[in-house]
């Protein structure tokens, strides 16, 4: 077979001594094979159509037509990787002869009428030999039905990070003269991990796809692991069904990804669980201690090249009384109504040194601890401890427990010129609130509530210790962490108002420093309960003996507090702070100095 193609003239040659156009100078041969092209009618079919396959001579360089100088023939295979799928042709001409004289032949495939299931994907291929055929593999799509598809818009491997964003895609391979719905329904017990997951989609008639708005896997605060989150999904048309009845998320854990020093208390001591005691302190012989003095350096290596020891507060049962006392009882006008503050009866002092701010019941309303420290009231007051200054480090071993739905423990340092005692206010540091689950908040807010840089940490054992722990570094940065984490930092030039200068905390004697309050709060706001709470949310509280709020209720435990101060700090002479007292008499609070 020669590989040679003719040249149709427009218009007869006119040469000398010619009158005119003979039949056997219409067609002369070529110097060179101009090369073919496939092109083909649709890219998916289903059962009972056809694909129509046209064979095309194209125009040579200069744009004349050109035919076929000879027969030849034109090969057909159709593959799915190596595997022969011609079968869901019927029949599937594998052969097929180009005459000689044509510039364009289709070739039609029938689509079986029956019998397939599903999709099958393939390269559909025409070869001829001793010809260049242009597009000669085409990918193709054969189907039982136009299925509608689910996927997540540029996401192939379908992974989105807890917390993060998708956007579900429902597509079809040809428009439908109908509208198509989708309905999407979470795997049971997965329904509360989305926010904004549509429950349809639906194609429009005569359009092939459909996005949905931004879809948000919630942040759970929990060390879950990578999850496998399933999306069923389901057609309301029987022509048009489901490629897969469900689409597979893999959720990538946020709390798996965390630094390994947020869980890690160790990184900050390593036995976070030794007393300190001063050099001459002998009340403790015998028990495992640990003797530090004013301007000692933090036992961890690199915490003590900034922070030295200033002073501690360790909680321990106690029949000694001492004449002031060392922690305030903070009220709260804001909430009086709702919830009672009584330290002496929701604050206790445990037999194994904690102690535990706990809630119950009172009447139609509840009741909880309120307790603040180093707030200068005057001179002669107990809670002055220390001054919270900048250049201050305080940490807190705390641990939380009970069902706490509803009742949000809380550990602040606030500015007494602007806050009131227990309010959420502004001028604040917040070291940590739990709202619920695990979820740990950590803020720093300037003067107004909303002017605030916060973070929301994750850690899986709340109900286990773990150190909390804020650091006024100067008159500029304050960071906040869990453990030996750093979770928020920020600096003078982020916030709106910077409340938390030496000159700003006040300075008269009753105003002198920021001040420390633990407690627990209620879900609300001012004199009301959070309509937001679930039916029967304090109902397990209120079926609690009284005399175990402590040990079957919501409650924050505080093994100790420690301050450390650096190089920044600067507590002026006349600034008296009460450093000699041991033992408060209420409470039995130890105190060491």
């Amino acid at each position: 077979m020669k590989n040679i193609l003719y040249k149709i003239l427009p218009v007869c040659l006119l040469t000398i001594g010619l009158t005119g156009c003979e039949d056997e100078t219409k067609y002369r041969p070529l110097p060179e094979a101009v090369p073919l092209t496939m092109s083909i009618n649709e890219k998916a079919f289903v059962m009972g159509e056809h694909l129509k396959v046209d064979i095309k001579v194209e125009p040579d360089a200069d744009g004349n037509e050109v035919v076929a100088n000879e027969d030849f023939d034109i090969y057909f295979t159709a593959k799915a990787g190596t595997d022969d799928v011609a079968n869901v042709f019927e029949p599937f001409s594998s052969i097929v002869t180009f005459p000689k004289g044509e510039k364009q032949i289709q070739v039609d495939f029938p689509v079986k009428t029956s019998g397939l299931t599903g999709t099958t994907t393939m390269e559909f291929v025409a070869f001829a030999r001793g010809y260049k055929i242009a597009n000669s593999s085409q990918g193709i799509k054969v189907s039982d039905y136009y299925r509608i598809s689910m996927s997540l818009e540029n996401n192939t491997e379908n992974v989105v990070t807890e917390g993060g964003k998708f956007v579900l895609v429902a597509k079809v391979d040809k428009p439908s003269s109908v509208p198509l719905e989708v309905t999407i329904t979470p795997k049971e017990g997965e329904e509360d991990r989305y926010d904004n997951l549509p429950s349809t989609l639906t194609i429009p008639a005569g359009r092939t796809s459909v996005k949905s708005a931004a879809v948000t896997i919630k942040q759970d605060y929990e060390m879950t692991g990578d999850l496998q989150l399933v999306l069923n999904m389901e057609s309301n048309s029987s022509a048009n069904p489901m490629t897969a009845s469900t689409l597979m998320i893999t959720m990538t854990d946020l709390e798996s990804m965390a630094d390994p020093d947020l869980y890690d208390m160790t990184t900050v001591y390593e036995n976070p669980n030794i007393m300190f005691i001063s050099y001459d302190d002998d009340w403790f012989t015998g028990k495992e201690t640990a003797k530090m003095d004013e301007g000692t350096a933090h036992p961890n290596a690199e915490l003590g090249s900034q922070w030295k020891f200033d002073y501690a507060i360790e909680f321990h049962k106690n029949s000694t009384s001492g004449d002031y006392q060392k922690l305030g009882n903070a009220t709260d006008a804001n909430r009086g109504s709702v919830l009672k503050i009584d330290w002496t009866k929701y604050a206790k002092v445990t037999d194994e040194g904690e102690l535990n701010i706990c809630v119950g019941v009172e009447g139609t309303n509840y009741g909880t601890a309120g307790i603040h420290c180093c707030k200068s009231l005057g001179q002669m007051w107990a809670q002055n401890v220390t001054r919270i200054y900048p250049g201050m480090r305080i940490e807190m071993k705390v641990r939380l427990g009970g069902n706490r739905t509803g009742f949000v423990p809380m550990i602040e340092v606030k500015n007494p010129a602007t806050a009131t005692t227990c309010k959420e206010a502004k001028q604040s540091i917040c070291i940590l609130k739990n709202v619920s689950g695990s979820a740990i908040t950590q803020s720093v807010r300037g003067e107004a509530i909303s002017d605030a840089k916060s973070v929301v940490t994750a850690i899986p054992k709340v109900e286990d210790y773990n150190i909390y722990w804020v650091e006024l570094v100067d008159e500029s940065t304050i960071k906040l962490g869990i453990n030996g984490s750093t979770t928020l930092e920020v600096t003078r030039d982020m916030l709106d108002s910077w409340p938390f200068t030496k000159a700003s905390t006040g300075t008269s004697i009753g105003a002198k420093g920021l001040y420390l309050v633990m407690r627990m709060d209620l879900f609300g706001e001012g004199n009301s309960v959070s309509s937001e709470l679930p039916a029967g949310w304090d109902t397990e509280l209120k079926s609690i003996n009284p005399a175990n709020y402590a040990t079957e209720g919501p409650r924050m435990e505080i093994d100790w507090i420690r301050f450390y101060v650096n190089d920044n700090y600067k507590r002026e002479a006349d600034e008296l702070v009460n450093r000699d007292y041991k033992v408060s008499a209420p409470g039995k609070f130890y105190q060491f100095y």
